[in-house]
């Protein structure tokens, strides 16, 4: 079943129990966002992209997808997931839920790709950097027994990390490398992670952080004011993005899926950063642009 925007959001309305004395539809489609994280357009395209990608476990329709986007977007008790869209049963629930943020995880691999940051480019462009890198931690409740590799400095608590890399021409996600402990350096991420996957003398830029490897380029180097001034640009562009996809509340309330252990929680919390992670690029991809021009760079390391 193909379904295009106006479409999703008749399974919104429908899922949601709206009245059909109230107005639904406004310009900005911020009643739709603020529920699903996502307009639409973007919605649509997901499951577009999830019917063209296999066939859907027997029963699926479009309001197992919202549901999804619902644990992802307002993730609290599964009670209050099932107030919000109609009062499935529990177990009803988790299971299509889950079903369809695994589905969105697979879509992965077809929409972030490393080789994605030399899109766009032409002959004019001169340098040996084409992405930039960051690490993201995200809080967790610890299963038992606790470990101090959990620890995260950024919020004084348990929590994952992950590297997400941005091409600096088009403003894409292209590398997203996780879940790591907490605990884990940025520098060994790199060393173990997209180290591996980008030349030995392709530079990347990043923070203050990562040290250890003449590939990672830190704020302070440049040629002169103009230079570094771009690579500051391009650093709050990559926080931009890092920001955007926490607009899910999955990735900033402390995951408590971990009944199971960690390795099940942590794997548990990689679908769902895998599946925000992809949302986001289609966002991204459809014009919902972190900064409204695009970023000038013309900083070369060679």
């Amino acid at each position: 079943m193909i379904i295009d925007a106006d479409g999703i959001e008749l399974w919104a309305q429908q899922t949601l129990r709206w009245p059909a004395s109230r107005k639904w539809s406004s310009e900005s489609n911020m009643r739709f966002r603020s529920v699903f994280g996502a307009g639409s357009a973007v919605v649509a395209d997901v499951w577009n992209r999830i019917v063209a990608d296999g066939e859907i476990l027997k029963g699926g329709e479009p309001k197992h997808l919202l549901w999804a986007l619902v644990l992802l977007k307002v993730y609290q008790s599964d009670e209050v997931h099932c107030a919000l869209v109609g009062w499935p049963s529990v177990p009803t629930y988790r299971k299509w839920a889950w079903y369809f943020i695994e589905r969105i995880n697979d879509l992965k691999d077809n929409i972030i790709k490393i080789e994605n940051r030399f899109n766009d480019l032409d002959d004019t462009v001169h340098t040996n950097c084409f992405m930039s890198s960051d690490c993201t931690d995200c809080p967790v409740f610890e299963p038992w027994p606790f470990s101090k590799k959990m620890f995260s400095k950024k919020f004084n608590g348990p929590g994952v990390k992950y590297d997400v890399g941005v091409c600096i021409k088009t403003g894409h996600i292209v590398w997203v490398d996780g879940p790591f402990v907490a605990s884990h350096s940025e520098s060994t991420l790199f060393k173990h992670g997209l180290g591996k996957h980008i030349f030995d003398g392709e530079k990347v830029e990043v923070d203050s952080g990562p040290k250890g490897d003449d590939r990672l380029v830190q704020p302070h180097v440049g040629k002169d004011s103009k230079e570094r001034k771009q690579k500051s640009v391009v650093r709050g562009r990559q926080e931009g993005v890092n920001g955007r996809m926490k607009v899910y509340s999955v990735l900033t309330t402390h995951f408590h899926h971990m009944k199971d252990g960690r390795e099940r929680m942590m794997k548990a919390h990689d679908l769902c950063f895998n599946a925000v992670a992809v949302i986001t690029q289609l966002k991204i991809a459809s014009g919902e642009a972190i900064f409204k021009d695009e970023v000038e760079y013309d900083v070369s390391y060679f």
